[in-house]
């Protein structure tokens, strides 16, 4: 069975997921999709909890909410210089350290974005195709496709279709990725951005999603990416969807369930604060 879960902000759908899973056999589920109405803003209650999920996190010895969103879109890079910084710096930054790491392909799921090579060899930028198609054809009902690695043909339809403009990013590289079993394929499979009456939409699918360590940075990075479509776009800024095809609330090195239910806890207190002032 398919669950939906639903929510205006990103902590609030991350804490409502969490909590799905925790009344779930092993703690785990197939095809739990996840539905931000409203991708960007954090109330108060919002904030609190996304910070208690950061404390939690390297208390447990676990990466940083905000590192694990970086992964997915360089935010620092894009306030500090713009779409330059992320086109251009960030790309060559992360050249270097990839220079001096054996895992370097290791859930940079912004390189995958920014970085490819057509079928010629030419490297090109995915992420910045998409955005000038957005901007140039915002207005009007067609789809295209964006593979790793292949540069695919256009598929046109009539301006009368009921086709909503978009695009996707394949995240997953088959001749890389196809091999191994665990710990160097990506989580990250695919992106599809569409555009609904002038808002930028993302629809994201994961092939494997753990909800402790991973979840809320995730979120946090696409709602980013989409922040920066949207605004590169002067566009505004529609729901985020998530389709975790496999998830588990984990455990990890430096925390165990009973750590777990007790930020849930917590988080959940902060909701109910905001509910009865």
């Amino acid at each position: 069975m398919m669950e939906l879960i639903r929510g205006t902000s990103t902590p609030e759908v991350w804490l409502s997921a969490c909590e799905y899973l925790a009344k779930q056999p092993d703690h785990e589920d197939f095809d739990v999709i996840l539905h931000v109405t409203d991708p960007t803003p954090l109330s108060k209650a919002d904030a609190t909890v996304l910070s208690g999920v950061e404390s939690f996190l390297q208390k447990h010895g676990g990466t940083s909410v905000h590192t694990v969103a970086e992964t997915i879109f360089p935010l620092q890079d894009y306030l500090r210089g713009g779409k330059k910084a992320v086109f251009e710096t960030y790309p060559e930054r992360m050249a270097k350290i990839h220079a001096v790491r054996k895992d370097r392909q290791w859930g940079n799921y912004a390189m995958r974005m920014l970085r490819q090579k057509d079928r010629d060899g030419t490297v090109y930028n995915p992420l910045q195709d998409l955005l000038k198609k957005i901007q140039d054809h915002g207005e009007h009902k067609a789809t295209f496709e964006l593979g790793r690695g292949h540069a695919m043909d256009e598929i046109q339809c009539d301006q009368s279709s009921s086709e909503k403009a978009g695009d996707d990013i394949a995240i997953y590289d088959g001749a890389a990725d196809r091999r191994p079993m665990y710990g160097h394929l990506p989580c990250l499979m695919h992106v599809s951005v569409k555009l609904d009456h002038g808002k930028v939409r993302i629809n994201a699918t994961y092939r494997s999603h753990y909800y402790v360590q991973r979840l809320l940075g995730n979120l946090l990075g696409l709602a980013r990416l989409q922040y920066f479509l949207a605004h590169e776009a002067n566009l505004d800024i529609g729901p985020l969807t998530i389709n975790s095809t496999y998830a588990k609330l984990d455990t990890g090195s430096g925390w165990n369930m009973g750590d777990v239910k007790t930020l849930l806890a917590e988080s959940r207190r902060q909701y109910a604060v905001k509910e009865t002032a």
